[in-house]
């Protein structure tokens, strides 16, 4: 993707993103072709290639944004609680249900995952770059993404339909008797 800054640019890469998402809710996204977003979009194809790669560059560029919203509410935050992570990962996925919707509807949510599995490490060392850690510790944040995104892509799954308070709840709950947190620490 091209990172250019110039407001048409902006506004361009925001038309193709949002064809690219609609054309999603129509078609499977590997039938989805540039040539469907450029009609779809009224944009031409020489505004395209200068913003973009292909359909792919689309759609990791704005996951890639999404995450990066993410990841600053989460730095925003400073406190890393349970309970604290838990609502910013909820709000996060409440706030980008369609989105999440339309990744799961086409098979796509793994993308996700491979970019948290990305992205949470290495913020991870930033955050933890002056604290002594175990040298495997990448293990115990590849557990901990792993579990969140089973219980958040089984909520997907579902609609996004059950009480995310419940949820959270539960969670909590069964840390508590399995001895991995301290009600004290939530």
């Amino acid at each position: 993707m091209n990172p250019s800054q110039n407001p048409s640019a902006l506004r361009s890469k925001k038309i193709l993103t949002e064809t690219l998402l609609h054309l999603m809710t129509q078609l499977p996204y590997h039938e989805i072709t540039v040539k469907h977003i450029l009609l779809e979009a009224g944009i031409s194809r020489k505004t395209f290639y200068r913003n973009f790669l292909s359909k792919d560059d689309i759609l990791n560029s704005y996951i890639d944004t999404i995450l990066r919203q993410y990841l600053e509410a989460i730095k925003e935050q400073g406190a890393y609680s349970l309970m604290k992570m838990l609502d910013i990962i909820f709000s996060f996925c409440e706030n980008n249900k369609a989105l999440l919707l339309i990744l799961r509807d086409n098979e796509m949510l793994y993308l996700l995952l491979l970019k948290l599995n990305r992205l949470i490490p290495v913020e991870h060392r930033k955050i933890t770059q002056n604290i002594s850690e175990p040298a495997l510790s990448q293990y115990i944040l590849f557990f901990n993404i792993g579990g969140i995104w089973n219980i958040i892509s089984g909520w997907i799954e579902n609609d996004m339909s059950d009480n995310t308070t419940d949820i959270k709840k539960t969670i909590v709950h069964y840390l508590q008797n399995i001895g991995m947190i301290d009600l004290r620490n939530v």
